[in-house]
């Protein structure tokens, strides 16, 4: 038995396919970047088949006992579709959701039991996982390493949002056309980070020992 690393493949083609549809259709421009670009779609899909392909992957038990990890991959795509604005009149993570009167109370109790779900998820995620990370880091698991690469890529794409303003304060102003391919780097940045989940998926796939006797 090998890791089905074909999934990869089609997950990269995929993408490959919705963003070179987009820039036929757009052009080589800002288009490329904008709120439902192909980019910012691939990425989107990329979390929800890096969540499937989990699923797809592991055994019912794993369902029960590690339904975090497929969770927190819904939830990264609905942060890249950008629910969390979107939801609410004036968004989940803002404070005045909850701080004042500004929305309707039912919003505000979604807000909370979003929040709620997010955090307990994120406990699960650290508590349940964190010791086997960190042993995949020592002992150099393709796994590990691969969800290091995506938080890298998630890093970097942060450091090069708003690259622009960022300069200002020193003097440096970019073109244009610099700007534009900074976005475009930075959309790219993100859409590497559930491309590394997909790795990180398939890599930690546990193969069958064919030396070992299943009737022992």
């Amino acid at each position: 038995m090998t890791r089905p690393w074909h999934l990869l493949a089609l997950a990269l083609a995929g993408a490959a396919a919705l963003i070179g549809l987009d820039i036929w259709t757009q052009g080589f421009g800002s288009g490329l970047v904008r709120e439902t670009g192909g980019i910012e779609m691939a990425s989107a899909l990329l979390y929800a088949y890096a969540a499937i392909t989990w699923l797809w992957t592991r055994p019912g038990d794993s369902w029960k006992t590690s339904w975090e990890l497929p969770a927190i991959m819904f939830l990264m795509m609905g942060r890249e579709l950008d629910l969390d604005k979107k939801l609410t009149s004036i968004g989940v993570l803002r404070s005045d959701l909850y701080l004042t009167d500004m929305a309707p109370i039912m919003e505000r109790i979604f807000g909370v039991i979003a929040l709620v779900f997010v955090a307990i998820v994120a406990f699960r995620v650290i508590a349940s996982n964190g010791r086997a990370f960190i042993d995949g880091l020592q002992r150099w698991k393709a796994w590990a390493w691969a969800l290091v690469v995506g938080i890298g890529f998630a890093v970097l794409s942060k450091s090069v949002d708003g690259i622009g303003r960022k300069l200002a304060p020193f003097g440096i102003t970019l073109e244009q056309h610099t700007s534009l391919l900074m976005v475009i780097l930075e959309e790219l940045l993100e859409l590497g980070v559930p491309v590394m989940f997909i790795v990180a998926v398939i890599a930690s796939i546990r193969l069958a020992d064919p030396t070992s006797n299943p009737r022992k």
